[in-house]
């Protein structure tokens, strides 16, 4: 079975000729993630440079990553709402000159945070997907829904139903779901089903957010990718390494899983 990978790359790394070498020799794409700070810095022909270098390299599969430090789409504070709305529109924005795959965006549930009830999170989130959805359908892409703190997912099940766009999928995250909820790896890859449009891989030993090269925490990757695939999806890789060093552990241990895999 074929797979698309990517590996995540911070906007200006895309500026090294040594990132576009490694993803064209190992056949990876990228997940480029904005920063807020990058977005506001960013000009419109420095974009269209790092887009036609990546075109140029044989790099046709990408992805973006939106911002998420302190951004809240589903904030009950009406102005906080709009902010985080306005950034992530940016992003959205730059879409036609990458035309990435899909833009990952964090849901913004935090259970603590919401004392654990998702409906004083769910009107607005539904407000903020939907502006987003329609932002992504005039930039002729799409949105990948992460779950990150999330318990369990029915609240974002709930949320694509309500927003009723295309547009919009989910982008499942292993790492996140055995640190953060109680719920089986194989109960979110089934939740999510065939809308799992692309999975983040990285390991953690379930204390914290290591972002480990895949084999070196304690996940059960292969489980988790036969259970996607029995759920109905296919959908892209894209590992997270935080190290320069964890690219290439992290590429052999994603490639020595998929080689078991029929």
């Amino acid at each position: 079975m074929n797979w698309t990978i990517h590996s995540t790359v911070h906007y200006p790394m895309l500026a090294l000729d040594e990132t576009i070498r490694t993803l064209r020799e190992n056949s990876v794409g990228p997940e480029i993630y904005f920063s807020g700070a990058v977005l506001d810095e960013l000009k419109l022909e420095e974009a269209e440079r790092a887009a036609t270098a990546l075109r140029d390299a044989g790099i046709s599969s990408l992805t973006f990553h939106a911002p998420f430090h302190d951004l809240w789409p589903g904030a009950r504070d009406e102005e906080i709402r709009r902010l985080a709305v306005r950034r992530l529109k940016q992003a959205i924005s730059l879409a036609p000159l990458f035309r990435p795959a899909g833009i990952v965006v964090h849901g913004g549930y935090f259970g603590w945070l919401f004392d654990f009830r998702s409906d004083e999170w769910f009107e607005s989130a539904k407000r903020s997907f939907s502006e987003l959805a329609e932002a992504a359908e005039k930039a002729d892409t799409r949105l990948f829904a992460e779950n990150v703190f999330d318990d369990e997912p029915s609240h974002l099940l709930r949320l694509r139903d309500a927003v009723g766009s295309p547009r919009l999928g989910f982008c499942f995250d292993p790492g996140h779901a055995a640190l953060f909820s109680k719920i089986s790896l194989h109960r979110w890859a089934y939740a999510f089903g065939e809308n799992t449009m692309q999975m983040h891989v990285h390991d953690n030993r379930g204390q914290r957010d290591d972002h480990l090269p895949v084999g070196e925490g304690t996940l059960n990757y292969r489980g988790a990718l036969l259970a996607v695939l029995d759920a109905g999806a296919h959908p892209i890789l894209t590992m997270e390494p935080h190290r320069k060093e964890h690219f290439s552990r992290s590429l052999s241990g994603l490639r020595s899983i998929l080689s078991t895999i029929p």
